[in-house]
């Protein structure tokens, strides 16, 4: 059974990873293959029989994995826009599928087009900007007709970071745009009933509790009123999971209904004889199912639901087999429903978690003499070593008081909090009063954990300790760390503590591989520039890329977790080329992840701290410095440091022995003229301005005569860079051209004879879903 999981649980997964889903017919082929064998095998008299009948299930469980995942690949890919629609002008008539968000410039929503004469997917992603009042009181259902313009969605590929287009396919997301200036635009009808989770929202806004953010997120899985210190304290503290709906609460709900069916059926055992368990089972699993939907069908979710189902079907059964099976069984199962949750870090952090726990509980790991103490400390011990390494990789930080955290938090959310969270949704349907009561309890609750987890940040810092450090591994450490953490997990008898030790050492000590002397990435952030240039162990960022919208920014979100993945533990030098939001966005939210030793701009910039802002040099001003043999030099001809926008750009000159490179922000042609007298030949560009017809003249092509120029630009972006006249004249300098919309992060370095080694990383991670 485990090698006929594991082979379905391979072929579900696999075609996730591959660059082209492959055609039917080969799944086909593999299961026709299996069912031969497994028929040759039942009429075999061969001692080898059994053993070809198990290898034949094995492959059937993968053709049917297999089959299944790639027939999801090719509905994924079905979801998504019609390139004939791209751009045009479309009326939509829909239903309202969530509530519109309002940030300081528009309101976003999803929409569900009803069925036209046009091939449109089942749900589109709108922003509405100067939208009328009442869509603030739309709520979902409400029927809308809108003049929209689409387009299909698209992500940044980038080496670390996270795939949007992906996430917007999985949820059925196949367009998104936004809403045209019309009188067409109108609200046809208003959806009459309220629903459970609004009722249970207005009930919360009502109540206006303390910790109204975080009960939102425990009832109802919404944790979009979570505040960045609220996160921050969280992950410090490695308690992040306590505030998502998971397997911890699912299967609170479903032991709250199984007691409450059991109650039940002992009546109806004696009305009518139904045994008892049947309702118990029964109102368990509903309430399971229903406390899921209030979530949304969230992966963990998923997984604990899926076990509390198999659970309570092997129990119908009469069978009880081991949790390792069931775990097993529910990875399955959930890959079923949407083979690539492999993606999600959520997956491997639920599963792995869960994994560990039924090594201690299930007992493959003694307990020891202290019963009752190794009951509580053990399991938090083995869920911290089994998860150190997926987050390790996936955030690049640990919480060293994770463990003790969780002894207190896991009991009061899960013993106090949700209970009375419970009974307060539950009673807000019949008694207010009493409901108000329970939701009162629930918040003094919270209070206690705020003062718990910050009593320990208080005294980690007391002790001269960081609540959570950067973990950052060389790629080989990882799998060190890995095979330390198994070692330790594993039962007594089979335990190398030793080995362990020496292993997890091994992978901190692990040097990272040595770098070129000049590394250079221009990396995909749409229409906007942010590099990162490594020069040996020193990292200078030049531009932030763009601020997409309050949740989503370059620096904060394709920046640093790049950094992070390099194992950079603060920025050497930071140079905002000017102030245009496309190149600064994001230099707030890159000044908020990692520490900056030099903060170099042209002009004032807005959107960060005053201390940041008040320590930042001129750019125009600065001194020319050297890292490691790399020399770094600011070129800005006499009264360049007097103007502003695009020909105030700082412009960047950086030179090794092997490899030269020039960044030019967003200078026009004008300052091109004053510059070019101070240029001369450079081995690769950024290309001024994005590739704009406004730069990268005649004259500045012939002095540079660049052997690489990179251009950074979004994806059919509205200003039509780079601009083919500007292609041409690259062309016929007889420069090699690499474009981030259509290459993704762009890496070049040279090695030691000057030759220029260019990686595309849309190349190098090509998937089924990707353009």
């Amino acid at each position: 059974m485990y090698r006929s999981l594991l082979s379905a649980l391979a072929g579900l997964t696999l075609p996730g990873f591959l660059p082209e889903l492959t055609p039917l017919w080969f799944s086909a082929l593999l299961l026709l293959v299996g069912a031969i064998v497994v028929a040759f095998s039942l009429y075999s008299a061969s001692p080898r029989a059994a053993q070809l009948r198990g290898a034949a299930l094995m492959l059937s469980a993968f053709a049917l994995g297999f089959g299944w995942a790639s027939a999801y690949g090719q509905r994924l890919v079905d979801l998504e826009l019609p390139a004939a629609l791209v751009g045009q002008d479309l009326l939509v008539t829909g239903t309202l599928d969530s509530a519109p968000e309002r940030d300081s410039r528009r309101y976003r929503f999803v929409l569900a087009p009803e069925p036209g004469a046009e091939k449109m997917p089942p749900r589109v992603q709108l922003s509405w900007y100067g939208a009328p009042a009442w869509l603030e009181q739309a709520r979902p259902g409400d029927r809308l007709q809108l003049r929209v313009r689409l387009r299909a969605p698209r992500s940044f590929i980038n080496p670390a970071g996270f795939d949007y287009k992906l996430w917007q396919l999985r949820r059925g997301v196949g367009a998104q745009g936004y809403v045209r200036k019309s009188p067409e635009n109108q609200r046809l009808s208003r959806r009459q009933d309220v629903g459970v989770k609004e009722r249970l929202a207005l009930w919360l806004v009502q109540e206006a509790p303390r910790n109204r953010d975080v009960l939102r997120a425990l009832l109802l899985g919404d944790r979009g009123e979570l505040t960045d210190n609220r996160w921050a304290l969280f992950r410090a503290t490695g308690t992040s999971h306590l505030i998502a709906i998971s397997g911890l609460h699912i299967g609170l709900a479903a032991a709250l209904g199984y007691v409450l069916g059991t109650l039940l059926g002992r009546g109806l055992t004696l009305l009518l004889g139904i045994p008892a368990y049947l309702p118990a089972l029964l109102l368990g699993a509903c309430c399971a199912w229903a406390y899921s939907a209030l979530a949304g069908f969230s992966l963990p979710t998923q997984r604990a639901l899926v076990m509390v189902l198999l659970f309570y079907l092997a129990r119908l059964a009469g069978w009880l087999p081991g949790g390792g099976l069931f775990l097993a069984a529910a990875a399955v199962v959930v890959c079923v429903l949407d083979p690539l949750s492999v993606y999600d870090a959520g997956f491997w952090l639920s599963f792995l978690a869960v994994a560990s726990l039924a090594l201690v509980l299930g007992g493959a790991r003694s307990l020891g003499r202290h019963r009752y103490l190794a009951q509580v400390w053990q399991p938090q011990w083995a869920v911290f070593i089994a998860l150190a390494v997926p987050l390790a990789a996936v955030f690049g930080e640990l919480s060293l008081v994770s463990p003790v955290a969780n002894v207190v938090a896991i009991a009061l959310v899960s013993l106090w909090v949700v209970p009375c969270l419970f009974a307060g949704a539950l009673a807000s349907f019949i008694a207010p009063v009493l409901a108000a009561g329970f939701l009162w309890l629930a918040d003094r609750g919270l209070d206690l954990l705020w003062l718990w987890l910050e009593a320990l940040i208080r005294g980690a810092e007391a002790i001269g300790l960081d609540a959570a450090v950067p973990l950052s591994l060389a790629p080989g450490g990882l799998w060190l760390l890995g095979l330390a953490c198994l070692l330790w997990l594993l039962p007594a008898p089979l335990r190398l503590m030793p080995a362990a030790v020496l292993l997890a050492g091994s992978a901190l000590l692990l040097p990272s591989p040595k770098p070129p002397p000049l590394a250079v990435t221009v990396m995909d952030v749409g229409q906007g520039l942010a590099v990162v240039v490594r020069a040996g162990d020193k990292t200078l960022v030049y531009d932030t890329g763009p601020w997409f919208g309050p949740g989503f920014n370059a620096g904060a979100d394709i920046l640093a977790p790049y950094l992070k993945a390099l194992r950079v533990k603060r920025v050497d030098a930071l140079v905002v080329s000017h102030a245009h939001s496309d190149h600064a966005g994001g230099a707030a939210g890159l000044l908020e992840s990692l520490p900056v030793e030099r903060f170099y701009r042209s002009e004032r910039l807005k959107y960060i701290e005053d201390k940041d802002r008040a320590r930042a040099q001129n750019c125009h001003t600065a001194s020319p410095w050297q890292w490691q043999g790399v020399s770094f030099e600011f070129i800005s001809p006499p009264g360049q440091a007097t103007m502003s926008g695009n020909n105030a750009s700082c412009v960047l000159r950086v030179s090794s022995a092997e490899l030269s490179l020039l960044l030019p922000g967003d200078i026009e042609t004008s300052m091109e003229a004053s510059l070019a007298e101070y240029l001369g030949p450079v081995t690769a560009l950024v290309a001024p301005h994005h590739g704009s017809l406004s730069s990268s003249s005649e004259r500045l092509v012939t002095a540079l005569s660049p052997e690489l120029v990179v251009f950074s630009a979004g994806f059919n972006n509205r200003h039509g860079h780079p601009h083919p006249d500007v292609l041409e004249r690259y062309r016929r300098q007889g420069s090699g051209m690499a474009n981030t919309a259509e290459a993704g992060a762009v890496h070049f370095s040279a090695d030691s004879q000057g030759t220029l080694r260019l990686v595309r990383q849309r190349a190098l991670e090509r998937r089924y879903w990707r353009d």
